[in-house]
């Protein structure tokens, strides 16, 4: 047997937890479309997609996705060019990406909660002149200044794969009404043209292939760029997980298309191993109950199955058992499950609760615990081929088993660069002393002798709501703009309702008074943040605390928010 040498890049004990052969052998040189059908060709009748009960074979998925990427081609989109994208989980989205992807274009994808300057900012970084959105949207993007010069606006009803009575209902309850003309394009329409049959592109495992718009988790927000390799290369790594996902299970997507770990791990991933997926039109914690009994293995977040737990005696006896024997396990990830948790998981829903770990540089998942295997509290063991380590960032070395560093990782899922701030991506891509480029994720923790990876909290600050991850940065920016607003510094508190909230802590400028800007300083975050990095609290204070070395002390503020958080609930 050979001997351990203390450090996990060259031990990597891990590797007895791989299966000996991948779930399907996959060519990673090739395109997400390529990915997704040929790897399908005995499988086109088999159900690829289901939508609230509509459900769509791979060959008719096909046919719809050819058909978008010839109207596409037809109204001048080209290879290279960027496509704005904000859609919910709906079959558009994924006819989308799979349409944008063979024609060469790039498909940038933004949560559907941004405000109008920040789909205008959106639009500014990469130029885009055409936008695919969903119709509840599309007032927001009317009103862009850049308006006049996007060429094509494909708008997205939830309900239009549906039927005439969903889309009557529909219509009437949203009050949504859209004219149709030749720059607002309906996406149904889109579909019934009959376009020439568009130039396929071909692969190059360098060319951007699509963007994820990041909340800003290390800093201020970024456009990350990933390629097409990205997608097929973290297929095929993790078909060598014993996860229950291959040709023809069904998983259960209730996360948003807007960020890696759904599009990467809960679409593509699935749809290239053959599997069904269902769409949850919504990502809201009780959305888990509508599907059980329905799926195989799910992807989630966190919030997800504690709802679950927390109602499961509502769950009726028919659906249980149907769940009891279908069900095999529940993926998670986007937040930590403890240990305690982890076991009351599994001892009511008699399944493993497998946690995983990733972000957008590295393509959602870069860990994931084994089935047979799962090490509760871990978040798993590296991806097939890749590395993790401990890195002492002062000595710049790895450390051995059991010490505490930064997580960097070593895989061909990492991101190509950043879209915005190539300064930015010099500091998370980094060369090591073995000529490699790791993935620096800024995130603390050890890996222990069986290659299990265990997070210890974040050098960067950072606050998880409802599994969204939000910078700190981002809202203190936001709320400092304001001329009442000296200082502001946001940290994360618990809440009864929402596990984390954001808590702002502000000074104002002389001469100010909290009464009178208050009121316009939540109007400002209703208006220019997304919904979930508005603050829950805001706290005005004379000052803040300070470190010995003149650094904001955050310790004290989370104490002090911890401290109002409690006096408000108790009264």
């Amino acid at each position: 047997m050979k001997e351990r040498t203390g450090y996990p890049s060259i031990d990597k004990p891990q590797k007895k937890y791989y299966k000996k052969k991948p779930v399907r052998e996959l060519n990673t040189n090739q395109t997400m479309y390529r990915m997704v059908f040929d790897s399908n060709k005995d499988n086109m009748d088999w159900h690829a997609i289901s939508y609230m009960k509509k459900e769509f074979t791979y060959a008719e998925l096909k046919k719809m996705v050819d058909k978008a990427a010839n109207s596409f081609a037809e109204d001048g989109i080209r290879e290279g060019d960027v496509i704005l994208v904000g859609l919910s989980n709906t079959p558009e989205a994924i006819i989308s990406l799979l349409a944008l992807n063979k024609i060469g274009a790039i498909s940038k994808w933004f949560d559907i909660r941004a405000s109008k300057s920040t789909i205008e900012e959106y639009i500014d970084q990469n130029n885009c002149k055409y936008i695919i959105a969903l119709d509840l949207l599309i007032e927001r993007v009317k009103n862009t200044k850049q308006i006049d010069r996007v060429k094509k606006v494909y708008v997205v009803s939830p309900v239009e794969m549906l039927g005439a009575p969903f889309r009557a209902f529909y219509r009437l309850k949203s009050g949504i009404r859209i004219q149709k003309n030749q720059k607002y394009i309906f996406f149904k329409d889109l579909l019934s043209r009959n376009a020439k049959d568009a130039i396929e592109s071909k692969y190059n495992r360098e060319k951007p292939a699509i963007m994820i718009q990041s909340s800003g988790t290390t800093g201020k927000p970024k456009v990350i760029i990933h390629s097409n390799y990205s997608a097929s290369s973290a297929v095929k790594k993790l078909s060598y997980s014993d996860l229950p996902i291959q040709k023809h299970k069904i998983l259960l997507d209730l996360l948003p298309p807007w960020i890696a770990y759904a599009i990467g791990n809960a679409i593509l991933y699935p749809l290239a191993l053959g599997c069904k997926v269902i769409l949850s039109p919504t990502f809201e914690p009780d959305a888990i109950m509508s599907y059980i009994g329905k799926f195989t293995v799910s992807m989630a977040a966190p919030f997800h199955y504690r709802y679950l737990r927390d109602h499961y005696e509502k769950v009726n006896r028919k659906e249980k058992k149907k769940f009891n024997n279908s069900a095999e396990c529940f993926i998670s990830g986007g937040d930590k499950i403890t240990v305690e948790e982890n076991k009351e998981f599994e001892n009511i829903f008699k399944i493993p609760v497998i946690n995983g770990y990733g972000n957008n540089e590295g393509w959602g998942c870069l860990t994931v615990n084994s089935v047979e295997h799962n090490h509760y509290g871990s978040v798993g063991i590296p991806k097939y081929n890749d590395v993790i380590v401990a890195w002492d960032v002062n000595d710049k070395k790895e450390l051995p088993y059991k010490q505490v560093g930064e997580i960097c990782a070593s895989t061909d899922t990492m991101f190509l660069r950043y879209g915005n701030s190539e300064e930015d991506a010099s500091s998370v891509k980094q060369m090591h002393p073995d000529g490699k480029v790791w993935l620096h994720t800024g995130d603390l923790g050890y890996i222990d002798e069986d290659g299990f990876v265990y997070l210890e909290g974040r050098m960067r600050r950072v606050i998880v709501r409802r599994g969204f991850k939000i910078s700190a940065y981002t809202i203190e920016d936001k709320i400092t703009e304001h001329i009442a607003v000296k200082e502001c510094v946001t940290i994360q508190v618990r809440d009864r309702e929402e596990e984390h909230v954001p808590m702002a802590f502000i000074v104002m400028e002389e001469g100010y008074q909290e009464e009178g800007v208050r009121t316009e300083i939540e109007n400002k975050c209703k208006n220019e943040m997304k919904e979930y990095e508005i603050p829950k609290y805001f706290k005005f204070v004379s000052d803040l605390p300070y470190t010995s070395n003149g650094k904001y002390d955050f310790r004290r503020l989370e104490e002090k928010g911890e401290e109002i958080v409690s006096y408000l609930e108790r009264n």
